[in-house]
């Protein structure tokens, strides 16, 4: 019987072998499914850890006509082939697109058979999902002009949806929406202690976390890298068990959310590395802030490491280009009449500087936003000649060239910040109403959030007594 049995079991396995791995790898999860943010990135996920070379070749993310049955899904149906950079996360490969995908648009992903893992076993058949991209929405602080300060998010296309997403009793300082629109970096104000503290809002589940706990110090100000796996901070020590000793300057920190619990440290070793206005390049290997001690923008390269400083009066940081190589800010000038600024483009590989608005002409430029591609500049800007307004309007700028046209002029509004959104069509807006110009001496003047479609300029309000707009992927 012994030798029945094994005899059994060693066919068993020769006829195993003769007919090879019939199970293979498989996919064990997939995201996005059904409807996706236009920033998120393309998650699959394996059951073993994988030979990362080979995926690559064997990827496809494609948009397709809108109704394309995933199983029925033929080459004709295809409009064009996504771009991208894949990363890895142990078993996880995360395909992120090199541009936003397009709301509205639907999507398929293709994973080809062949892709192997590390001990060689193989994807033995094609593997396809789909979806389909929603349209950003607008997060704002409200109300304006009462406390406390809280976040509200709206659907430009559907204003009756405006929700509050956090209840903070002491308010919200300021915020940043992460890169792929599912989470909510913001400051609080302990009323109790008079310190601020980072917490991570999750949109789709509304729970809060703390992230920092600044004892005795002002955590403000969060910004995230565009991987969505750090988010650079203001931190100001208060000092207060110090006699004689005042607010220390600002220092930017970091918050490493990969590890768990995060943890938080200094951006620089350099303790006398002192900043504000913390900027990421869109592959996060380059910032800038404006440093302190040496009265300039900082220019910091992480890989391979440098940094440089481009003087500056203003007090500005400017604004970084997406790809990190130039940045565009603004100078003062002062004269005995009057004090106004105008743009400067420095180019950060070859350290040139050039005027981008003339500096003898009657304009007063002082802020402006790159494109997620990068060739178009929106600025902020008022005319103080015969072209003359009371505040700044909106105009695009090409940055070769210098050239402009008019994107927003309306006197009865002034222009306060202005964003773009992750496709570049179109930007969310702070304005003012006039009550002088439009000679309502009733209107209250409070802040209203706009959107501007820049091919179409059409506008649309999307709240009243609300400020400091930011787009929700």
């Amino acid at each position: 019987m012994v030798l029945l049995v094994v005899a059994a079991l060693a066919g068993l396995i020769g006829l195993t072998i003769m007919l090879g791995d019939r199970v293979g790898v498989t996919v064990d999860r997939v995201a996005p499914l059904g409807v996706a943010r236009s920033t998120a990135p393309i998650l699959i996920q394996f059951s073993e850890p994988m030979n990362r070379d080979t995926l690559a070749a064997r990827l496809r993310v494609v948009e397709v006509q809108p109704g394309t049955n995933t199983e029925a899904f033929q080459e004709s149906d295809v409009i064009a082939l996504v771009q991208g950079d894949i990363r890895w996360n142990g078993k996880t490969a995360l395909f992120q697109p090199s541009a936003a995908l397009i709301p509205g648009a639907s999507y398929t992903v293709i994973l080809d058979e062949g892709v192997t893992s590390e001990t060689g076993r193989a994807v033995l058949s094609e593997y396809r999902f789909s979806f389909a991209v929603r349209r950003p929405r607008v997060a704002y602080l409200s109300p304006a002009t009462g406390t406390p300060y809280n976040i509200w998010v709206a659907d430009p296309a559907d204003l009756a949806s405006a929700q509050q997403v956090t209840f903070s009793p002491s308010g919200i300082f300021n915020y940043s929406v992460s890169p792929d629109g599912s989470q909510i970096a913001f400051s609080e104000r302990n009323s109790n202690t008079g310190t601020s503290d980072i917490k991570l809002l999750d949109l789709d589940s509304g729970t809060v976390q703390q992230l920092t706990n600044c004892v005795d110090a002002d955590c403000t100000t969060p910004v995230w890298r565009p991987d969505g796996q750090v988010i650079g901070y203001e931190r100001v020590e208060l000092n207060t068990n110090f006699n004689q000793v005042g607010v220390s300057p600002t220092r930017i920190w970091l918050l490493d959310l990969a590890t768990t619990p995060a943890t938080t440290r200094p951006l620089f070793s350099d303790s006398q590395m002192l900043g504000y206005g913390l900027q990421w390049s869109a592959d996060g290997n380059r910032i800038t802030v404006f440093d302190y001690n040496s009265q300039g923008i900082l220019f910091h390269q992480f890989q391979p490491e440098s940094t440089i400083v481009i003087p500056s009066r203003y007090g500005s940081v400017g604004a970084l280009s997406p790809d990190g190589t130039r940045v565009i800010y603004p100078e003062v000038l002062l004269t005995e009449s009057e004090a106004r600024s105008y743009l400067q483009l420095v180019d950060l590989v070859t350290q040139d500087i050039r005027p981008m608005t003339a500096p003898d002409d009657p304009i007063d430029d002082d802020t402006a936003a790159w494109s997620p591609d990068g060739t178009r500049l929106a600025i902020g800007r008022r005319y103080l000649d015969d072209r003359f307004t009371r505040g700044k309007q909106l105009y695009l700028m090409n940055p070769d060239d210098s050239s402009v046209e008019a994107l927003l002029v309306d006197p009865a509004y002034q222009l306060g910040s202005f964003v773009w959104d992750p496709n570049g069509t179109q930007l969310v807006l702070q304005r003012f109403p006039d009550p002088t110009v439009m000679n309502d001496p009733t209107n209250p003047g409070k802040p209203e959030i706009w959107t501007i479609d820049v091919a179409t300029k059409t506008l649309t309000q999307i709240a009243d007594d609300a400020f400091y707009p930011r787009w929700v992927p």
